[in-house]
């Protein structure tokens, strides 16, 4: 029963004062906590309603510090570990009358881990130790309860290297060391080594009966070693920009690799030189591993340069050097690529005449097919190699220089004169048909000259007639 009567509150008792929970667990959060109900009374036995009742607690916090009574004279509070450790008495205050409950804040109950796994599924990527480049990286793995949650409790967690390149190691210690989670994570540092390749790490720890919960990943790369090979390149025939007055620019490129044949690591920087110094080409000097080509691409382990030079130097051999940004040097040869060639041919003589057999002419005449080689800017070529081929006749051997092949010629100087290339040309007289009753007897044949990998390619007609039978 509960009336409106004011009663001096130091008339008042504390009828009971209980707990719903004796024990709650050090959590440091409001996961577990106690609810405290005092019930209050007057000296009639009446319940009192509005009355302020105050807490206070040796250990752990009260919310609130006071409560006002309900209807039914109760007044509620919470009390929650504030993350103490033991033994915490409540004491709820009225008036002069006092009443006192304890609860036990006891630590957290053992949690058990039910999976373990690795924070990052992506592939990881670290340098080759003294390269440059990131050579550490941390590697964190989380583990969870049976509901999916972060273990909260401090657990022991082993790393382990399945498999490393040399000189990988875990905290510089090894290939395997242990660590102390928290808050459900635990971490180690991967620190390469002088080696690159792949490295396969297991994370594991036990759970409470003793089993083990594991996980690996393999995905995690030791890139780009000190440059140990390198292989330079240039673009090809007809790939390069037409600059005027007889020069031409074109792409140059070097793929660095470290001793495993892995490419080193993008970012490296790369000078390129010309130590031969000639006066006809220079070359962009900086540049660094996976710059972008003229494509917009870019390509692991290189790096992308132009080199310009005269038409006139096409198929020389230039030298190229390049430096790193750890001061490794290295060297190379380049032949100078044609650039959108043109082949002039002419014959002399263009038409061959069989008046009688075997005097004065021989039973085989030939014609001196001479060829002249350019580039897109009229810059005539030497040391190119022309193929000749004939529907009649067959071509004889080369002039010097001599190819070995009487198919194949080389420009060179002629007369003064370069990128020109004289080729006798032979036929027989049988080849053209008798005169029969209307002489001569004609036909004619083609003599195609092309140049070698390329496309391009001329063509003249050799008429040929004969007289006698």
């Amino acid at each position: 029963a509960c009336d409106n009567r004011i009663v001096d509150p130091l008339n008042y008792i504390i009828a009971s004062m209980t707990t719903d929970e004796n024990v709650i667990f050090s959590d440091g959060d409001e996961t577990t906590f106690a609810t405290i109900k005092v019930m209050i009374k007057d000296s009639d036995n009446f319940a009192v309603f509005g009355q302020a009742v105050q807490f206070r607690t040796d250990m752990g916090y009260l919310t609130p510090a006071e409560a006002i009574t309900d209807s039914s004279g109760i007044a509620t509070v919470q009390f929650h570990d504030g993350n103490a450790f033991g033994y915490a008495t409540i004491e709820a205050i009225v008036g002069n009358v006092s009443e006192t409950i304890e609860i036990y804040i006891d630590g957290l109950p053992p949690q058990d881990v039910s999976s373990i796994g690795f924070d990052i599924s992506e592939q990881i990527q670290i340098s080759v130790q003294g390269t440059g480049g990131t050579e550490t990286f941390e590697l964190v793995a989380s583990l969870y309860d049976s509901s999916g949650q972060l273990i909260n409790q401090a657990k022991t967690v082993w790393f382990e290297l399945l498999y490393a390149p040399e000189g990988t190691n875990i905290n510089n210690v090894g290939l395997i060391d242990s660590t102390t989670s928290i808050a459900g994570k635990a971490s180690v540092n991967i620190n390469s080594g002088e080696h690159s390749g792949i490295v396969t790490c297991k994370v594991f720890t036990y759970t409470l009966a003793g089993g083990i919960i594991s996980s690996t990943k393999s995905n995690i790369v030791v890139a780009s070693g000190l440059t140990h090979t390198v292989e330079f390149a240039i673009a090809g025939h007809s790939s390069g920009i037409d600059m005027g007055s007889g020069m031409w620019k074109v792409q140059i490129s070097t793929l660095l690799n470290d001793i495993e044949g892995n490419p080193v690591a993008a970012g490296t920087a790369v000078y390129f030189s010309l130590p031969d110094e000639p006066e006809w080409a220079s070359v962009v000097a900086a540049a660094y591993v996976n710059n972008q080509n003229a494509q917009g691409d870019s390509l692991a382990g290189v790096a992308y340069s132009y080199l310009t030079y005269d038409g006139s130097h096409t198929n020389d051999v230039v030298s190229v050097r390049i430096e790193t940004g750890l001061g490794d040097i290295f060297e190379g040869e380049l032949i100078l690529p044609l650039q959108f060639p043109v082949i002039d041919i002419v014959a002399v003589p263009q038409h061959i005449d069989w008046w009688e057999i075997p005097n004065p002419s021989p039973y085989y005449q030939s014609t001196e097919i001479r060829i002249t080689v350019m580039d897109g800017q009229n810059n005539p070529i030497d040391n190119q190699i022309v193929v000749f081929s004939t529907t009649l006749g067959e071509p004889l051997e080369p002039y010097p220089p001599d190819t070995g092949d009487p198919y194949t010629g080389l420009t060179n100087v002629i007369d003064g004169e370069h990128g020109r290339l004289n080729k006798e040309v032979e036929f027989y007289y049988q080849e053209c048909p008798p005169p029969g009753t209307a002489p001569p007897g004609t036909t004619t044949g083609s003599i195609t000259a092309q140049i070698l990998g390329t496309q391009t390619s001329n063509q003249i007609t050799i008429i040929l007639r004969r007289y006698i039978d």
